[in-house]
């Protein structure tokens, strides 16, 4: 009897003390309900999303905890709380996040962080900022971060590039949803084939990225992350603008989201079409802008085996037809000159992401590939043999494992380890019977490790190597290059944040996409060939930043100071080595010691959820330690095509709900930029004029119904018309020499109708 009793004594105690109470809640903005909003208790596993009506429900043991909630576009929410003897319930308000304070970023650590925690300074352009400005494709929405400045390099096929603090293209590693997929064929056109309507967020690392993304992230990495499948919804919008009142530019953008009502699956698509006329700026018959038209489509899903093993799956496709030179209606073989190019584009990717179930590790494997077909000409007067076949494949296969270990000494770490293949093979054919067909194959097998250390509150530690072997069928030995990483956060104060780092990185000798891209130059041909003791680049970069960061209520301020310095040992470079068989021979050399070094600035101001202002400026110096000869006839010790001095600008006032009104400017300074002879009786390097692009735009929403509304939206590109104003003329021209905004003044119109809106 006793025994018994006292066993019911037990069970009674153990059920007291093990009791569980209910912590539940709304989460809202302006009143209306937030849906998929990330809720959790702050340093445990325990942790919910909130459902359509904004509702959430934690399940907890007595005690003192930080409700913690988060959602993209807003100010996370850290809440104290005490759980004693019965259940909690809350309202909870969310407030925008203009100035992205509170951004989760991957490009710092290749995990998810809050932006303010990262050791790496990561900016992000997001989808919003991409719709103030109207960019349609990646190409247009890159030019708003310091340090960054699109470009056209060619009249005739519009071959466009990325320079990341001066650094040609070729040194940007760019990842989609942190994968090396984006290959160097897709470099040279690419930009203009990703719509900005598939885009969440840019994410932007100056420098410091080579160790943890690859080799080819020397001038830093850029991260397009796509847009999940959050919430059902669904939008349609149509642009049509006039180029300079003469060519007209027509995009077509759809996208639709479907999440089950358990959220354990979902799939968002996207599309676009677009349909640009050819350009002609000085009436000679050829263009400076080409016809154009891309037809883009793809998909991401997800699919929740339980709640800590998580499937993703990614399409897209990409078909595009571009025509540059005269007579676009007709075949390439009735024009003076001709650059036409039809590209598919086609690939995917699949993710298995695991956490263990205390969810202090976390394990991805995931696999990617990419196929890209160019038919093409690239022809003068009629030459039949001017038609070729480009193909790039590229394979990526990966694993990587995270480890947070809360007690490291005396803070916690997060260890991240990784292994990553990737496979590359660029075919190039041509009809012309002189210039060499090219297969090149390439494996660059990575191994990487990485510690981040929160050894103090305020003081970060983030350090590791990436070990690479790289091996191609053109080059007779393997290569193996470890490249280290070490960066510091310390948070002098809390609104004061200094980071400091250094990293290694390099590039293989090897044929890249530019290379084999064969250019028009004064009527002929080039054929590039590599020299024979052409060894690989490597660079050794070194980055420091100051930001201030402030908000309290409405109010937001971020001000930030970066500078950086990049020596780049054996650069790539080319040298005219003469005609062989009447074509222009370009050989790939090492040239001397290259040095990039500058500041970049940026201040991001809102005083209230109705303004936004932002500012970046970039003054740098670009040049190599001795003088080269970039085109026969010029010699110089600088990097050509880089100005010291560009920046970006964007003001955004939105009243209410309804209007919204939207500045944005772009400036580029003096520049110099070869300009070989043809049109003009000799080879000579110009310096080129500084252009202030400046752009307008205004929207008005109208709701259709309680779900759907109705933006009507207007604007002009380019209201000064700052455009080149001296390109040459006639089939002597020579279509590089291009320099400075895209497009001339151009007017447009469009419509959007959709939720969300």
């Amino acid at each position: 009897m006793n025994l018994k009793v006292c066993l019911a004594f037990y069970l009674l105690s153990v059920t007291g003390f093990s009791q569980t109470f209910e912590i539940k809640g709304t989460v809202l903005h302006k009143d209306s309900p937030t849906p998929f909003a990330n809720v959790y208790l702050k340093n445990t596993n325990n942790g919910t999303i909130t459902d359509e009506a904004g509702n959430f429900s934690l399940k907890v043991m007595k005690g003192n905890y930080v409700l913690m909630v988060q959602s993209i576009g807003f100010k996370t929410i850290e809440k104290a709380i005490t759980v004693t003897d019965k259940n909690l319930s809350f309202t909870l308000y969310l407030e925008e996040d203009l100035l992205g304070l509170d951004q989760v970023v991957v490009s710092a650590t290749r995990t998810a962080l809050n932006r303010r925690e990262a050791p790496v300074l990561v900016t992000v352009t997001n989808a919003e900022s991409l719709q103030k400005v109207q960019a349609a494709t990646l190409f247009e929405g890159l030019n708003f971060q310091p340090g960054l400045r699109t470009e056209v390099n060619c009249q005739n096929c519009g071959f466009t590039q990325i320079r990341i603090n001066g650094l040609d293209g070729a040194y940007s590693q760019i990842l989609v949803n942190s994968r090396p997929v984006f290959s160097s064929l897709n470099g040279i056109y690419g930009l203009e084939q990703i719509p900005t309507n598939m885009i969440e967020q840019i994410e932007v690392t100056r420098g410091g990225g080579s160790a943890i993304f690859g080799s080819n992230a020397i001038a830093g990495t850029i991260n397009i992350i796509t847009k999940d499948p959050v919430e059902n919804q669904f939008q349609v919008a149509s642009k049509i603008g006039l180029i300079d009142g003469e060519s007209t530019d027509a995009v077509t953008t759809f996208n639709s989201t479907f999440v089950s009502e358990d959220l354990n699956k979902g799939i968002t698509f996207f599309g676009m079409h677009r349909n640009r006329e050819g350009y002609d700026n000085n009436d000679d018959g050829f263009t400076e802008i080409t016809k154009l038209q891309n037809l883009n489509f793809g998909f991401k899903s997800f699919y929740k085996l339980d709640f800590r093993r998580k499937l993703t799956l990614e399409f897209n496709t990409s078909h595009e037809y571009r025509r540059g030179g005269d007579f676009l209606d007709k075949s390439p073989l009735f024009a003076n000159i001709a650059e036409e190019i039809t590209s598919n584009v086609i690939g995917g990717g699949l993710t298995f992401d695991y956490f263990s179930e205390d969810y202090l590790q976390k394990f991805s494997a995931y696999g990617n590939i990419q196929h890209t077909r160019s038919d093409n000409y690239y022809g003068t007067n009629q030459d039949p043999n001017g038609f070729g076949l480009t193909k790039d494949f590229v394979t990526v296969a990966g694993m990587q494992h995270t480890v947070k270990f809360e007690n490291f000494i005396s803070g916690s770490m997060d260890l991240t380890s990784g292994v990553e293949h990737r496979f590359n093979r660029i075919t190039e054919r041509r009809e012309n019977p002189l210039i060499i067909p090219i297969t090149q194959n390439t494996n660059t097998l990575g191994i990487y490790t990485q510690l981040d250390w929160k050894i103090l509150d305020n003081l970060k530690v983030l350090t590791g190597a990436r070990g690479e072997l790289f091996t191609s069928n053109l080059t007779n030995e393997s290569l193996f290059i470890v490249n280290p990483r070490v960066s510091v956060l310390y948070n002098i104060s809390e609104t004061v944040s200094f980071r400091t780092g250094y990293s290694q990185g390099f590039r293989a000798p090897q044929f890249y996409s530019e290379d084999v891209h064969s250019e028009i130059i004064t009527g002929e041909v080039r054929r590039v060939r590599l020299a024979a003791d052409l060894k690989e680049e490597l660079s050794h970069s070194f980055i420091g930043s100051l930001e201030y960061s402030h908000q309290h209520e409405d109010h937001q301020l971020v001000l930030t100071l970066e500078g950086f310095y990049t020596t780049i040992n054996d650069p790539f470079v080319y040298e005219a080595r003469g005609e062989v068989d009447g074509l222009e021979i370009k050989e790939k050399i090492n040239g001397d010691n290259a040095i990039v070094n500058g500041v970049n600035l940026e201040a991001r101001y809102s005083p209230n959820p109705k303004f936004l202002f932002q500012l970046g400026g970039t003054f740098q110096n670009s040049y190599f330690e001795n003088s080269y000869e970039p085109e026969q006839g010029i010699v110089t010790n600088r990097i050509t095509r880089t100005p010291n001095v560009y920046g970006n600008m964007l003001m955004s006032f939105t009243p209410n709900d309804q209007w919204s009104f939207n500045v944005n400017g772009v400036y580029t300074g003096s520049m110099f930029v070869p300009h070989v002879a043809g049109f003009i009786p000799e080879t000579v390097l110009e310096e080129t004029p500084t252009l202030f692009e400046v752009g307008l735009n205004a929207s008005k929403t109208f709701r259709i119904s309680e779900k759907y509304g109705l933006e009507i939206n207007a604007g002009v590109k380019n209201v000064l018309n700052a455009y080149q104003d001296d390109f040459d003329q006639t089939i002597d021209r020579d279509p590089n020499y291009i320099y400075g905004p895209a497009q001339p003044r151009t007017i447009f119109v469009g419509l959007r109708f959709g939720t969300d809106l």
